[in-house]
Order: C-alpha cells, then structure tokens, then sequence
C-alpha cells in the first residue's frame, strides 16, 4: 500500500470487524498492516469464556487467507469455541 504509513492511526485501525454474538461475546477482525513496504492483513479473535478474557492474532500477506481465517474464526465463536488461528 504505497505512500501510507504505520504511524497514520486509520491505516492500523480495523476494517472489517465481526460480532459473533453466543456466549463468549466474541469479536473477529481483520486490520491491514505496512510491514517494510509491503502489504499484509492482522486477523483478530477476541472472547470471553471462564478463564477471562482471550486473544488471538495472525499475521498473514493476502486479504484471501485473512477473510478465510476471520470467517472460521466467527463460526468457531458462534458456536461457542475459541477459536484457534492458524493458516488453512
């Protein structure tokens, strides 16, 4: 993504954002990130279950794995399992 910066706080900020609802109150995103120049996307899981809050992120280079991953993640939380991040 030429000509923006890691500095820009709307560049680190999530945009696509997933509120899986069922009882660990999850949440999925998927933020793009400017490593050195070269594009890549952050997915996000975060949830609620007896041990307290949980998170999870993944780092990957295409939106493709990243909407695949946040789209598993979701599912996973909408049926009340943590999620575990990892690429397909």
């Amino acid at each position: 993504m030429p000509g923006t910066s890691t500095s820009d706080p709307a560049r680190r900020a999530p945009f696509v954002t997933m509120k899986t609802g069922g009882p660990l109150d999850g949440l999925v995103t998927i933020s793009a990130l400017d490593r050195d120049g070269s594009a890549g996307y952050r997915v996000a899981a975060s949830w609620i279950d007896d041990r307290g809050r949980r998170s999870e992120s993944l780092d990957t280079s295409t939106y493709a794995v990243a909407r695949a991953l946040a789209r598993a993640a979701a599912n996973q939380l909408a049926i009340s399992r943590p999620p575990r991040l990892s690429r397909p």
